[in-house]
């Protein structure tokens, strides 16, 4: 039963003989000619395409020609190009493969490592799947069909979270948009494909509370300074991450208390100007800052934070994060690095800070994205408990329910 469902799928996923083409054959007469039918791009209906052979005079030459030409056509057509699609995407017959090696290294000049190490993450499962369907190097851009791009979604969707699927998702229409709009293929075989609902991706980072702040704190001064004044930028600056990972020691200047996060360091593109509290400077005045060109954390060893001259990949924030302060201070997968940020946004409006200046120090494009962090302490608002707003007789104590 499952060999007959795997060449099912087999059959699915491949060009079949006699359904999506029809092989070579050679007439021979008056005029002899091979041919062969290939499927309409626009009918979905077999077209049939001639090529002529009178001009070879030998006849025993022009069945050795015919013989090879066919053998040859076959084998394309078995692959699954077509002759048809040329003039709606000049390079649907390059192959698959070579054309995802080729966005690789377009997207390599202009995009950030990060991303670099997700795009070919997900080229490399791409072509895993499609080599273990039978498709292999020789298959061509115009095999991708919608069929194909829904039966791969469906055998990664049981593996893969919600969220991780939208991105399987994002991904794929945007390779695929590349190659529509580079001629490898004349439509994007994944646009259909429907997202999973926002309700399914919610986010499990949540609000720390001051017990869990002082507990961190306590770890880190003992076992990591230097990665402690990176927790301290993100929650006193709210600085992201790979922004943090991209300051250069020029960009802290600490006469006028301010850190600079340039536009081509910024998740919006922006420049802004974080303010430095009070607090932090004695943590920031630790560092040595005397290399302005410097990273503020540079690439050293696992536990090592210092400045360097090399930049620091993001993803170790997080790493050492896992491996040492979630342990260390009991920290579930709801709390995250990122989770500094929420919270230190949540604590400033909790202090009485004027919501504006928050939404300044956040780089927030709108109020309203940081009221979004008003209320979410798990406490009880004392303006609320006294709040007036039923007229309804008290219950008489001495009365029981």
């Amino acid at each position: 039963m499952h060999d007959l469902s795997e060449r099912k799928k087999m059959h699915f996923l491949q060009p079949v003989a006699c359904v999506n083409y029809m092989p070579c054959r050679l007439t021979e007469g008056k005029e002899w000619y091979i041919t062969y039918y290939v499927q309409d791009p626009e009918t979905r209906k077999l077209k049939r395409i001639r090529i002529k052979l009178n001009r070879i005079k030998s006849i025993s030459q022009r069945r050795k020609v015919a013989k090879s030409m066919m053998a040859a056509l076959d084998q394309r057509l078995s692959l699954g190009w077509n002759p048809l699609l040329e003039e709606k995407a000049p390079r649907a017959n390059t192959h698959l493969f070579a054309a995802m090696d080729s966005f690789l290294k377009v997207k390599g000049k202009e995009t950030e490592d990060n991303s670099m190490r997700s795009y070919r993450s997900f080229i490399k499962t791409f072509k895993a799947w499609l080599t273990a369907q039978g498709f292999n190097e020789d298959t061509y851009c115009c095999t991708v069909t919608k069929d194909v791009a829904l039966s791969f979604m469906d055998d990664v969707e049981s593996e893969l979270s919600a969220k991780t699927f939208n991105n399987y998702v994002t991904f794929y229409r945007t390779l695929f948009n590349w190659m529509e709009a580079k001629g490898y293929v004349d439509g994007n075989p994944f646009n259909d494909i429907a997202k999973k609902a926002r309700r399914l991706i919610k986010k499990v980072r949540r609000v720390m509370t001051d017990g869990e702040l002082s507990r961190l704190w306590s770890f880190l001064q003992g076992e990591n300074p230097e990665y402690l004044t990176m927790c301290l930028i993100c929650y006193c600056c709210f600085i992201r991450p790979k922004e943090i990972a991209l300051l250069r020691c020029a960009d802290i200047d600490l006469v006028h208390q301010v850190i600079h996060v340039k536009q081509e360091v910024a998740k919006n593109d922006n420049d802004s100007f974080r303010t430095i509290p009070d607090d932090l400077m004695p943590f920031l005045r630790r560092l040595d800052l005397s290399h302005p060109d410097w990273f503020v954390f540079g690439q050293h060893s696992h536990s090592d934070f210092r400045p360097g001259p090399v930049k620091m990949c993001s993803r170790k924030i997080s790493q050492w994060w896992n491996l040492h302060v979630r342990p260390a201070c009991c920290f579930g997968m709801d709390i995250q690095f990122y989770s500094l940020k929420d919270t230190g946004i949540t604590n400033m409006i909790g202090e009485g800070t004027a919501i504006n200046l928050v939404q300044q120090q956040a780089d927030h494009s709108s109020l309203a994205m940081t009221a979004i962090y008003v209320g979410k302490k798990p406490d009880a608002a004392e303006e609320l408990k006294t709040t007036r707003i039923l007229n309804i007789p008290k219950p008489d104590p001495n009365l029981t329910p």
